[in-house]
């Protein structure tokens, strides 16, 4: 009994339990999804690493969505090993390192990057793969990381911009030369767009951070950054963090930002965030810790009811979309699955569809576009077939087949 005990009260148990539960409510999202035009252009038009890779998942597995993104899933669920791997070396303590990884495997962004088709995880993960090998001093290896990270895409050059200005920080030669050399290489290799007319999309970006991360933590996070650059100890993961986060913001006041390519530098500053907090929280005597307490708990509520709510999105048209379902910000990964299933049930694997976007989509779930009859979202008289899509009651999309 003991034994039982103390197993269930370590480490690694508490990391393995959390690791599961995240896993199987990952699965359950990928269960309601169906591809998005988005997604599809890339399965079958783009000539990338992401493409590659699902493709090959696909051949393997077949064509189905679990195959389609099993490859990011298993991507984020490694990333997670990896920043816990990470925080024994930035936190000290038990409960610090846990709450580091509960924060960052629930984060809305995260979850959303590890069951959609992105390359977000495939830069969270030789970040934190460089950040790990860097904590254990593998300077060789770190400078291998920076290298092969040029030739998978352009976004690694805020992780260059962060690394110089840690190296110009400490005045280490064998980072700041590197990473400036590299960060001078994407702009060569790579195509980065700033022209067009000025335009600020700072709300817009400081909309989208507070969804990755939620309201409230995002909050938190910018107090959190703002503090250790004005009373703590700066390391190399607080200047890749703020890098980002301020490239993105500058960026924004004259163009639209692409955060696919920014937000993955800033999601991993999870172990700041918590050093921030215990910090703060131990150096006052329990009377006084009860506003911390009270912050925890608004900052836990504010996390899980974002999570949830990208877990279990089918229920928002039920509660908040009955009237207008294509308002819902899951609706661009919805309906084609679903669509494909009834055409199927009519015997119908080719048919005529004027929109392109959603043809692409069907392509996917192996509707050809062809046939004498014709696929349409807009009403018409004496239809041959019409197809219902319902989610709780909630009428999704009416499809007319004549």
């Amino acid at each position: 009994m003991r034994n039982f005990n103390q197993i269930y009260k370590s480490e690694n148990f508490l990391f393995a339990f959390i690791f599961i539960i995240n896993a199987i409510l990952l699965l359950y999202a990928i269960s309601n999804l169906s591809i998005s035009y988005y997604e599809a252009k890339i399965f079958y038009n783009d000539t990338n690493l992401v493409n590659f890779i699902i493709n090959l998942s696909c051949k393997i597995f077949g064509q189905n969505d679990y195959a389609l993104r099993l490859p990011f899933l298993v991507i984020s669920l490694a990333n997670s090993i990896l920043l816990y791997k990470l925080s024994k070396r930035l936190l000290k303590r038990k409960i610090d390192r846990l709450f580091c990884v509960v924060l960052y495997m629930f984060l809305p962004g995260v979850m959303a990057s590890a069951i959609l088709v992105n390359m977000a995880g495939i830069s969270i993960f030789f970040t934190l793969l460089f950040l790990y090998l860097f904590e254990l001093k593998k300077i060789n290896l770190v400078i291998f990381i920076l290298i092969i990270s040029v030739f998978i895409d352009k976004s690694f050059n805020i992780l260059y911009l962060g690394v110089f200005f840690y190296g110009l920080y400490k005045n280490e030669k064998k980072l700041f030369i590197p990473s400036f050399l590299l960060f001078i290489l994407t702009f060569i290799f790579y195509d980065f767009n700033i022209s067009g007319k000025p335009k600020s999309y700072f709300l817009d970006t400081i909309g989208v951070y507070a969804a990755v991360f939620s309201p409230l933590l995002f909050l938190f996070f910018i107090y959190c950054v703002y503090r250790i650059w004005v009373k703590e100890e700066k390391n190399i993961l607080w200047f890749i963090v703020i890098t980002s986060f301020c490239a993105s913001l500058i960026l924004s006041l004259r163009q639209k930002v692409e955060l696919e390519e920014f937000l993955p530098y800033c999601v991993i500053g999870m172990p700041l965030i918590i050093r921030v907090f215990f910090n703060s929280y131990r150096v006052r005597l329990p009377k006084f810790r009860k506003k911390y307490n009270i912050l925890a708990f608004f900052l836990g509520f504010s996390l899980a009811l974002s999570s949830l709510f990208l877990v279990f999105n089918q229920l928002q048209y039920f509660l908040f979309f009955k009237n207008n379902p294509q308002k819902h910000f899951i609706y661009k990964y919805d309906i084609a699955k679903e669509l494909a299933k009834e055409l199927e049930k009519l015997d119908l694997t080719k048919i005529v569809v004027f929109d392109d976007e959603l043809a692409l989509r069907l392509k996917f779930y192996g509707i050809e576009r062809g046939s004498s009859l014709i696929l349409s979202s807009e009403a018409i008289t004496n239809p041959k077939h019409i197809i219902k899509i319902k989610n709780m009651g909630v009428l999704k999309a009416e499809f007319y087949i004549f």
